[in-house]
């Protein structure tokens, strides 16, 4: 069965049709319109936080002189393929290794967070033609650098965390999975998936 069949039968999936009308009240309609508020804005306050940071990956990127940026696409909200950039691999040896430790190489990802393109949290980004994913309730919200599915780290049952999230969203529920425990960010993510 293709892509778009699979598609085309999950929009008249019932769990399809609940999460939008759930998501569609005026409640949840807020809510998810302070998400997007609160998303636009730690992203600016981050990447004003992290200019050092980002000077200090330019500068590196820039002597090493093979460009600085990679793309990767996945699938957003309602199942639209995105483009996802983030920093070519750090030169420099162990201070490089170290920055990339720490997803300095993930920086842009801030700016697909501002822009709307990804949340903060929300459901796994998939690659396209990824299979059945991306065809359920989770194709209702934008995907996210970390989630359900990210933070339990094991994929065997991940499609159906990502659409028991959005099924089930509340903005409490994106609090704790962002700052409940240490959270698994999009370097972990949406790296080790975008071969």
């Amino acid at each position: 069965m293709s892509t778009h069949a699979i598609e085309r039968q999950a929009d008249r999936s019932p769990d399809v049709a609940r999460a939008a009308q759930r998501l569609a009240r005026p409640r949840a309609r807020a809510a998810l319109a302070l998400k997007r508020l609160l998303d636009a804005g730690l992203a600016l306050v981050m990447m004003v936080a992290l200019l050092p940071l980002l000077v200090i990956v330019v500068a590196l990127l820039a002597f090493a002189g093979d460009g600085w940026i990679e793309t990767r696409m996945r699938l957003g909200r309602d199942g639209r393929a995105v483009a996802l950039a983030r920093f070519r691999e750090l030169p420099g040896g162990a201070f490089g290794r170290g920055l990339e430790r720490i997803g300095a190489r993930e920086l842009p990802l801030l700016l697909a967070v501002l822009c709307g393109r990804l949340s903060f949290v929300g459901p796994r980004a998939l690659a396209p033609g990824s299979g059945a994913g991306h065809t359920g309730p989770l194709r209702l919200m934008a995907p996210g650098l970390t989630g359900p599915a990210q933070r339990r780290g094991d994929h065997c049952d991940a499609d159906s965390l990502d659409d028991a999230y959005v099924a089930n969203w509340t903005l409490s529920r994106d609090a704790r999975l962002l700052f409940g425990h240490a959270p698994r960010v999009a370097h972990h993510n949406v790296s080790k998936t975008s071969s």
